[in-house]
């Protein structure tokens, strides 16, 4: 029976007969069941996807004893297209980098914004200037050098909004019905300060312009990113490909515990036992592979075409191309990354300085830069050789030394509906980790957690918990650990305890839901 139709219209499948052990307390451990002849029998997990929120499930259940199959949709491990670089709040990844004994990353680096009027704030490193209480750091330490003052000042009353939004799920509900645009004119910012800051933040790191954006998304990404603690805004990048410098350290050490890597197998269907009413297989194409859990780690548009779920069909996607330029010359660079306004009001993109950051070219003559572009649409369908020139006359306008610069090659990757569209209304249809079906666990950057995490990390712990899941659906194996993201500093707590309390009086005034809100 086809897995996908059991998730139609909110349909449940029958019964379980196998139980689930769901307080098992945490740090317990269970062997895995004995067959008759005494040989330890593991249980068989199957992970699709093949980025940091599959190699996250396939890395904890392989360390706890499970027998896993990774399907990879390409010929080897392949990052979700999200926000580039390695932030501060990256706590859980940067734990993964130091358990693989690995060094991918670069130091601590400068960032730009351009607008279309020019530069528009450069960026230091935080962790070179004096802490001060979030958020003050990232309003004093950038340099604006054509944003007045007066512009800058009206960003104080967003962080009301801030300070209400707690990440709970009353929170989200609560902002996610307006725009992010709505949002920032709600609270009086300056029309100069979000063309030139906010909404170049809102394309870079949520891929769409503020107008087709979420307030609760973003929020919970500036909150995230910019202004929870001063540092948060810094960042790494890897010195290489991720897929050479992590992933392919990563999947030798995996396979050397027993983990079986599946390369080229892209999921087109799921079915079902009847008698148990748990998922019995994955199928890809003419291959069918067999478990007694599975593990969904792919995009949104991937799960949308196997699993027929009503809330998914409320979700979309956005497209994202990345270009990498070879230029005939050396070009100085100010900053490594930069984030850019876009082709239009629609789109933005970033740029950033491989020759800089890239072991492999950092003895080059040349300059490598690779440039990516968000909410992409209308250059999906280009030619290369259109996209190739559109990205060089966007990078003249930002410096102009690549005027007299020549493409002498160029690499493109098209990603069409690679990224969640964070709409407002879409966080109530979006899905949680756990399904219908007992024995089915998705992870991926895209899905609701409480972790508070954006982008890699999120997709890395939402790995990580889709594998705790699939620990107490057996009782077997310990819970992996999870970094939590840092606490509020303590004059932001203090200001929620304030706030929610507030809210907890307002709502005991008599007909206080009589308006409408």
């Amino acid at each position: 029976m086809c897995g996908c139709a059991a998730l139609v219209a909110g349909a449940r499948p029958p019964r379980p007969v196998l139980p689930r052990r769901l307080r098992r307390r945490r740090g317990s451990s269970v062997r895995a069941e004995v067959s008759p002849g005494g040989e330890s029998q593991p249980k068989k997990v199957t992970v699709a996807g093949a980025g940091w929120a599959g190699f996250a499930a396939a890395h904890h259940l392989i360390k706890q004893g499970y027998d896993v199959t990774l399907l990879a949709a390409e010929s080897g491990p392949t990052e979700e297209v999200g926000l580039r670089g390695f932030w501060q709040p990256y706590r859980n990844i940067f734990a993964l980098v130091d358990e693989l004994g690995i060094s991918p990353f670069t130091g601590w680096n400068k960032a730009a914004y351009y607008s279309t009027e020019g530069l528009a704030v450069e960026f230091p490193i935080f962790h070179n200037q004096p802490r001060l209480p979030a958020p003050f750091g990232v309003f004093a330490y950038p340099e604006f050098p054509n944003l007045p003052l007066s512009d800058r000042l009206t960003s104080i009353p967003v962080i009301a909004a801030v300070i209400d939004f707690d990440n709970t799920d009353t929170a989200w509900r609560k902002y996610d019905a307006m725009t992010a645009k709505e949002l920032f004119k709600m609270y009086g910012c300056s029309q100069r300060l979000y063309k030139e800051i906010f909404e170049l933040v809102i394309q870079a790191a949520l891929f769409a312009p503020g107008e087709q954006c979420s307030a609760a998304a973003t929020l919970g990404m500036l909150y995230y990113y910019v202004l929870s603690h001063q540092e948060n805004s810094d960042f790494l990048l890897c010195r290489g490909e991720v897929e050479e410098k992590i992933f392919s350290p990563w999947l030798q050490s995996l396979e050397l515990k027993g983990l079986k890597f599946v390369e080229n197998k892209v999921p087109t269907s799921l079915t079902t036992d009847v008698d148990s009413g748990c998922i019995s297989s994955i199928v890809c194409g003419d291959d069918v592979y067999e478990a007694d859990a599975f593990v969904l780690a792919m995009g949104l548009s991937s799960l949308q075409s196997i699993v027929k779920n009503r809330n998914l069909l409320h979700l979309s996607t956005v497209d994202v191309i990345s270009v990498k330029l070879w230029f005939d010359k050396k070009i100085t660079i100010p900053k490594v990354a930069n984030v850019c306004s876009g082709f239009d009001d629609s789109s933005g993109w970033a740029f950033f300085d491989l020759t800089s950051v890239y072991d492999d070219y950092c003895e080059e003559s040349i300059t490598i830069v690779e440039a990516e572009f968000y909410n992409a649409s209308h250059l999906v369908l280009l030619s290369d050789d259109c996209i190739v020139y559109e990205a060089s006359s966007h990078l003249i306008k930002c410096i102009q030394d690549f005027e007299g610069a020549t493409v002498i090659r160029y690499s493109i990757r098209r990603s069409p509906n690679s990224v969640i569209n964070f709409l407002p209304g879409s966080y109530k249809y979006t899905l949680r980790g756990s399904t219908s079906f007992p024995n089915l666990f998705i992870a991926g950057d895209w899905i609701v957690n409480r972790h508070g995490s954006f982008s890699k990390e999120k997709a890395y712990v939402t790995g990580l918990e889709a594998g705790n899941r699939v620990v107490d659906y057996f009782d077997i194996g310990d819970f992996a650990k999870i970094i939590a993201v840092e606490g509020d500093e303590p004059h932001i707590e203090t200001l929620r305890s304030l706030n929610r309390r507030a809210n907890e009086l307002k709502s005991q005034i008599p007909f206080s839901e009589f308006f409408l809100q």
